[in-house]
């Protein structure tokens, strides 16, 4: 199971990217915005399509989108 902000790697494109999201229950969905391209690209992935990624290879934090907008309630 992953959580928000840890690092995987895409199995399809090999490339790393960041878990920004997490839908359930099952099946569990992830959403996964690459840190490589730009404008930054988000893909919807199952937990068997993603991979660690060891901690010497993970980049720096790369957040290239606004923060979601407090709630005015």
């Amino acid at each position: 199971m992953w959580a928000v902000g840890e690092v995987a790697q895409d199995r399809k494109s090999g490339k790393t990217g960041e878990i920004i999201q997490v839908t359930g229950p099952a099946p569990v969905i992830y959403r996964l915005m690459l840190h490589e391209g730009t404008p930054p690209i988000v893909v919807y992935r199952y937990g068997d399509q993603l991979r660690r990624v060891p901690s010497s290879a993970r980049q720096p934090e790369e957040r290239t989108f606004p923060p979601p907008a407090p709630s005015s309630s």
